[in-house]
């Protein structure tokens, strides 16, 4: 009668005799929940996946990335507009102008200079030199004297 009046007994780890798991019965019977997957994972999951492609009268075994990549450089060399864009879009490293072959921004040519270059250009092409213009007249020199040319 003792081993009748133990399993009646509850307590800690022992729990009532009809709530306990019967033989065969999982312990969680609708399961663990099933995980959300996030769509970037779904994609490159899908992209990793191999499959047969004819080129040039040949199957090749490629990932769809792979084949992917092979689309839309075929697209940019047949001059589509749309795969270079794409392809610039995606390796945009591969078409930067380096620093070094770009052209050098040139400085600000300030009226003397450029008065001084448009006499040299005009000498060196035979043309008839370019007036001297008059400098122009700042707070300091209020006074200066001009010069006036009398052709004879």
């Amino acid at each position: 009668m003792s081993t009748e009046h133990e399993d009646e007994t509850v307590g800690y780890r022992k729990p009532p005799k009809k709530s306990r798991f019967k033989p065969g019965q999982s312990g969680n019977p609708r399961g663990r929940r099933k995980r959300i997957e996030n769509i970037g994972l779904a994609v490159l999951t899908e992209l990793s996946q191999p499959i047969t492609v004819r080129e040039n009268g040949q199957e090749h075994v490629l990932t769809k990335r792979d084949a992917i990549a092979k689309t839309i450089v075929a697209g940019a060399l047949a001059k589509n507009v749309k795969m270079i864009q794409i392809l610039m879009s995606l390796v945009p490293d591969q078409f930067r102008i380096p620093e070094s072959s770009k052209p050098a921004v040139a400085a600000p040519v300030s009226a003397e200079d450029a008065e001084m270059l448009e006499r040299f250009v005009a000498s060196r092409l035979g043309s008839p030199a370019v007036r001297p213009t008059e400098p122009p007249v700042t707070d300091t020199d209020q006074t200066a004297p001009t010069v006036e040319e009398h052709n004879d």
